[in-house]
């Protein structure tokens, strides 16, 4: 598993644009789950890696979590802390159709990480939506079709 950018560091009360790199190989999980992931969660996942940037972080302030996505892993870490929560990895979604959850394992890093381990993909397809919705083509505008004139 390759190294996770996870968190930013806190210099003297502020933000810093430094990531903090958590090396997952030598982090021996709690407890390791095999999980289905939505469909529309991973879809969009897939959209915003390849539309904004790999990795790619979103802060789901309301439960305190940052999540790393990359197109191999994605590590939940938590806001106050700034440690790994959990990690999905793993991802068996080669052959599957656009409307199929994907089968994945799931490793907890954190005592308390089953109790986001449900919310956090719901919450990260919310946000991820919205941000894809504000992004199509830069304005919001539908996409022209080539040789279709107005």
């Amino acid at each position: 598993m390759p190294l996770a950018i996870c968190g930013i560091l806190n210099r003297g009360g502020r933000r810093s644009e430094v990531p903090v790199v958590y090396d997952l190989t030598n982090a021996a999980p709690i407890r390791t789950l095999s999980r289905l992931v939505e469909a529309d969660c991973f879809n969009k996942v897939r959209l915003a890696l390849g539309r904004f940037c790999n990795p790619y972080e979103v802060e789901l302030n309301d439960l305190r979590v940052r999540v790393t996505l990359e197109r191999r892993q994605w590590v939940a870490c938590s806001l106050i802390k700034d440690f790994p929560l959990m990690a999905w990895v793993d991802f068996e979604g080669a052959d599957r159709r656009l409307h199929e959850p994907v089968a994945c394992r799931l490793h907890l890093y954190h005592a308390g990480a089953g109790l986001l381990m449900n919310q956090v993909p719901v919450a990260l397809a919310e946000v991820l939506g919205e941000r894809l919705r504000r992004t199509v083509c830069g304005s919001g505008s539908p996409i022209p079709w080539p040789g279709h004139r107005r």
